[in-house]
């Protein structure tokens, strides 16, 4: 029985990574003061939290990234590490899908912190255009009140619902939830790879990322209730069947 179970989890594992590498491979939009793209891969990532657990969902996301860097407009930008957005969007959903919402809110609030702490981040941006300071993280910060919020409590119970329209709020709050995270990741390796150079790009990058955040955020809805629908029940349910294993956090019990 548990090698059935292994064996199953490193099947849906490859099959997902394989996907990743698809959506790694289309580009969505130039990333502004670096070589690159932003592309479709957080379309999936939702699908992918949802079906494996962290350590696998990293797993693929890892696996794909690589596979899709072999592609000439989708190369290595960030020393290696260009697997963390995505491997954090995926762990984030992952955890909260699972019940496990106090260990992503501190995955989500050490984020922020790193990004905060870069010398070469901007943490309010308005005052360059000519308007009140404007936190750069507002999106961000929003994304982590979804996160506490009674939107994300019993997701895995609504998750095994076959009903397109049924699917939609779940998935389009674990998109939303997890698209931010992966932008907070790659605005930290931006800043690291590029330096003292990055901080003449944050007002741009502040006035452009909320756009690209909703294109990600509708797509990886749309796609991800459709794909969600479309799977046998069984695959869904043994993906969430250790759910009710998982204790109650303490986030949970005050909402």
């Amino acid at each position: 029985m548990r090698y059935n179970t292994d064996t199953r989890k490193l099947t849906l594992t490859a099959t997902l990574a394989a996907v990743y590498v698809v959506f790694r491979a289309i580009p969505i939009d130039q990333l502004i003061g670096i070589n690159g793209t932003i592309t479709a891969a957080g379309m999936i990532a939702p699908v992918i939290g949802i079906l494996l657990e962290p350590a696998y969902g990293i797993v693929a996301v890892f696996t794909g990234t690589m596979v899709a860097s072999l592609f000439p407009w989708n190369p290595i930008k960030f020393a290696g590490l260009d697997f963390l957005p995505g491997a954090l969007n995926v762990t984030l959903v992952s955890l909260a899908v699972r019940g496990r919402r106090t260990e992503a809110t501190l995955m989500f609030l050490i984020t922020i912190a790193l990004f905060i702490i870069n010398p070469y981040t901007s943490i309010f941006v308005g005052s360059s255009l000519l308007s009140p300071p404007i936190p750069y993280l507002w999106m961000h910060l929003a994304a982590l009140v979804v996160l506490v919020s009674p939107l994300t409590k019993n997701l895995a119970t609504r998750i095994p619902s076959h009903h397109y329209a049924s699917l939609i709020r779940p998935v389009a709050v674990l998109a939303f939830t997890g698209t931010m995270i992966e932008h907070l990741t790659g605005g930290i390796l931006f800043a690291t790879v590029v330096g003292k150079g990055a901080l003449k790009f944050w007002p741009v990058i502040f006035l452009v990322y909320p756009f690209e955040r909703i294109i990600l955020v509708i797509g990886a809805t749309l796609i991800g209730a459709a794909l969600l629908s479309l799977l046998r029940p069984a695959v869904v349910e043994k993906s969430l069947e250790t759910v009710k294993r998982v204790a109650k956090s303490p986030i949970e019990n005050a909402s």
